[in-house]
């Protein structure tokens, strides 16, 4: 019968984890530690190295001497990774102030962005501020008035809100829109109203036969 250290490595034998992600480090991490859980790997030093061996040349650059530290000690790994890479809570407001437009994207998806900013902070009136400027007017005046103590909550309102807006203008304009053969058919009855010589050469025509029904130009004066 296998010991716990023997069992860990065969579970380890099928793990291979992402390239860390200098972009989001606290979600890498937690991405990781559930790897290790389903593999129940419980080793500090297993998981050392394992996050090691995930990191890019740059990120194993910026944090060489935790590395050239024989201890191998995984939580000062994370420590200093997270350090590194997590942004500060400056950046974390202006990534905020300036969040990009809806879009064609659903409200959900805005508040989850915004929510991932926040970190261990919590929803305030200034982000409820934020959220709703990004809103297309007629959703924004709905949702004034709505509790924004659950962002999650709203967001789902606002979604059934931006799923119901009616797309009936923009059908109504296209099917008033005359199609390509309507247009040829209606050029084709104009021209039949005009003579040879100003169906075929319009303006430039120097000659034209009655019965013409095109608004003369001088140089057409002649009658053949």
């Amino acid at each position: 019968m296998s010991n716990p250290e023997e069992a860990q490595q065969q579970h380890a034998v099928t793990l291979k984890l992402p390239t860390f992600w200098t972009s989001n480090p606290r979600v890498w991490f937690q991405q990781a530690e559930a790897q290790f859980a389903l593999r129940n790997i419980t080793s500090e030093s297993t998981r050392y190295f394992y996050v090691v061996a995930a990191l890019d040349h740059e990120a194993a650059k910026r944090i060489i001497d935790v590395l050239e530290n024989e201890e191998h000690n995984y939580k000062e790994l994370k420590k200093r990774l997270l350090h590194t890479y997590a942004i500060s809570d400056q950046e974390r407001a202006a990534k905020l102030i300036n969040m990009p437009d809806l879009g064609d994207r659903k409200p959900s998806a805005l508040i989850d962005e915004m929510l991932s900013l926040l970190g261990n902070h919590k929803a305030c009136f200034l982000f409820e501020y934020i959220f709703l400027e990004k809103m297309p007017d007629d959703i924004r005046v709905v949702l004034a008035n709505e509790d924004f103590s659950d962002p999650r909550r709203l967001a789902q309102r606002a979604d059934a809100l931006w799923l119901a807006r009616s797309p009936l203008p923009q059908l109504v304009s296209e099917v008033r829109k005359p199609s390509y053969w309507q247009t040829r058919r209606r050029s084709d009855k104009e021209n039949e109203k005009m003579c040879f010589y100003h169906s075929r050469f319009g303006n430039k025509a120097r000659q034209c036969c009655p019965p013409c029904s095109y608004q003369g130009n001088g140089l057409a004066g002649r009658h053949k």
